[in-house]
């Protein structure tokens, strides 16, 4: 499957999809987001064609400040869409 495809199955597994615009209006890149009950979140931004990055961290609270917090990364994958979307679809529950 390509990026495009990969991206449908993020939202069927309850990512939710955010467009990020930059000052001018202009679309700088696609953010998907999974917040899970345990408090871990998997995160994927998709900034072009050819440049994506994603991550899962613990310790993140979507609802309280992002300062002092004691957030880990434990998984992390930067790339081409269709790799990083795939990596992140292979991530266990």
């Amino acid at each position: 499957m390509n990026a495009i495809d990969n991206l449908h199955c993020l939202v069927a597994q309850g990512f939710r999809g955010i467009p990020v615009h930059n000052d001018v209006g202009e679309l700088d890149a696609l953010l998907y987001v999974r917040h899970w009950p345990s408090g871990v979140v998997d995160v994927v931004i998709v900034y072009s064609h050819d440049e994506a990055f994603a991550y899962r961290a613990s310790g993140i609270d979507p609802h309280g400040p992002h300062h002092d917090l004691p957030a880990r990364v434990h998984w992390r994958q930067a790339g081409h869409p269709d790799a990083v979307t795939t990596a992140t679809l292979g991530l266990p529950s």
